[in-house]
């Protein structure tokens, strides 16, 4: 369930101080990787250089298949 409220902005600071260096050390990760954050929700990022940026991928995801 996506929530677009205050709570979900990454700098949000109502949120324990632990939940907040999480969401900053996430943050951090992504952009050293070529995301770009979104304003309005912590876990949301955008590849920057998307090399398929109007391709939809359908794929089946299932825990059997980290197994591998």
């Amino acid at each position: 369930m996506s929530s677009f409220s205050e709570l979900s902005h990454p700098d949000n600071r109502t949120v324990t101080e632990e939940q907040y260096e999480n969401r900053m050390i996430l943050q951090k990760v992504m952009v050293r990787n070529g995301f770009s954050p979104i304003d309005c929700e912590w876990r949301h990022f955008t590849l920057q250089e998307e090399p398929f940026p109007d391709t939809y991928f359908e794929f089946p995801v299932s825990a059997d298949s980290l197994k591998k």
